[in-house]
């Protein structure tokens, strides 16, 4: 059978697509190489650990590897559908499939909430150029005398009956399986992109934390701040201080070690025990530390725990930001809270560092109140052991 204009039309579209994607990698792969010599001869030996830097770099890497592949895929399938192939119909009826889902995909979640937000305006332009032409192909590569002619039927005049059998052949079980692949690929970006996931790895990290360091700001109402910094080594150790100012506007410090499940107050120069504490001291038991079962995360009241995040929270990613000199990302997190009659909802913010996936700060406005209160999280595993002050009793 001869091939049909149509058919000549299509293919000649399809290769100069894939000259596009092709070209498009290419001159990214340039930008990307000039970026990297000029990088190279105005700062030698500068390497950068920007977790923005480092974003920016694999996109740029995923654009060309994606843009070149997509073009020699397509060229192979142009020159197939040229010589009536019928792999080159499966393969651009895949494409059409593939690129609609994807259109969609990248329109319903346009990506992050900063520098790297995908702006709705190109997937839809996008849209605007692959719809028709997909929708032709389609109509195109489905037609009955389209399908004899790539040898899919007997001859164009064959019956229109469909049986169970054309859907047994290898073929159709091939475009299904490739559909069902691709479907499950884009499930699979749409999780790993998702910002709960990123609070799953939070999660997974905190785990693995012995120690850390602790500095909140609480604010009151007709009272005066209160700075609060603690020390902790899990599973036995936390030195906390707190200060404030009295009535008289003086300096008030309260200074307090727990250890090995016995708590001691500083009074001057000396650390005395706390009585309330005398039956555990008398008696050897040994307490552990709460906030060392699960992390800090969730244990003072500018938080919720990660558990309660994950199974209820609704996640919404920001930008980046220095928080102590390290770089984190901002999430606006939302947990319902139906059965708290001051708030049905609790709101906070948590600023996670993208290279550890541990928090470096939480962040949060009571009801009621106009002061943010803050807590920021550093020196994670930095202690293997507690450090005790020299005059501390051994």
């Amino acid at each position: 059978m001869n091939r049909p204009r149509e058919i000549t039309v299509a293919a000649a579209v399809a290769l100069a697509g894939s000259l596009l994607f092709i070209s498009f990698g290419a001159l990214l792969w340039l930008f990307a190489h000039h970026l990297a010599l000029w990088r190279t001869q105005n700062y030698p030996g500068l390497t950068y650990h920007d977790p923005t830097i480092l974003v920016l770099k694999k996109i740029l890497i995923s654009a060309i590897v994606i843009s070149i592949g997509l073009g020699l895929t397509g060229m192979v399938t142009a020159f197939g559908l040229f010589r009536m192939r019928r792999g080159a119909r499966l393969s651009i009826i895949v494409w059409c499939v593939a690129s609609s889902l994807a259109c969609v995909f990248s329109l319903v979640y346009p990506g992050p909430e900063s520098e790297f937000r995908i702006n709705p305006a190109f997937p839809l332009t996008v849209m605007l150029v692959v719809f028709p032409v997909n929708t032709w192909w389609l109509l195109l590569f489905f037609r009955r005398s389209t399908k004899a002619g790539f040898g899919m039927l007997p001859s164009a005049q064959s019956t229109p009956r469909t049986s169970v059998r054309e859907f047994l052949r290898p073929a159709f079980i091939t475009g299904a399986a490739v559909l069902a692949l691709i479907g499950a690929g884009l499930l699979w970006v749409s999780w790993r992109a998702s910002p709960l996931r990123e609070f799953e790895r939070s999660k997974e990290a905190m785990a693995e934390v012995k120690s850390w360091h602790y500095h909140t700001v609480r604010y009151f109402v007709n009272l005066p701040p209160e700075i609060d910094d603690a020390d902790f080594v899990c599973p036995v150790f936390r030195h906390s201080i707190s200060r404030t100012t009295n009535s008289g506007g003086g300096p008030l410090i309260r200074e307090d070690i727990s250890y090995f499940g016995r708590t001691y107050n500083r009074v001057g120069d000396q650390w005395v025990p706390n009585q309330s504490f005398e039956a555990q001291i008398n008696s050897q038991v040994s307490m552990p530390i709460f906030e060392c079962q699960n992390g800090p995360i969730g244990s003072d009241v500018n938080a919720l725990p990660y558990n309660a995040i994950i199974a209820d929270g609704t996640v919404r990613r920001g930008g980046v930001r220095d928080v102590e000199g390290e770089s984190c990302r901002d999430y606006d997190i939302a947990v319902p809270t139906p059965h708290d009659p001051a708030e049905k909802e609790f709101r906070f913010s948590m600023c996670i560092n993208e290279s550890d996936h541990l928090p470096s700060e939480t962040r949060r406005i009571p009801p009621g109140s106009d002061q943010g209160q803050v807590t920021t999280y550093t020196l994670w595993n930095a202690f293997s052991e507690p450090q005790l002050p020299a005059e501390f009793p051994r």
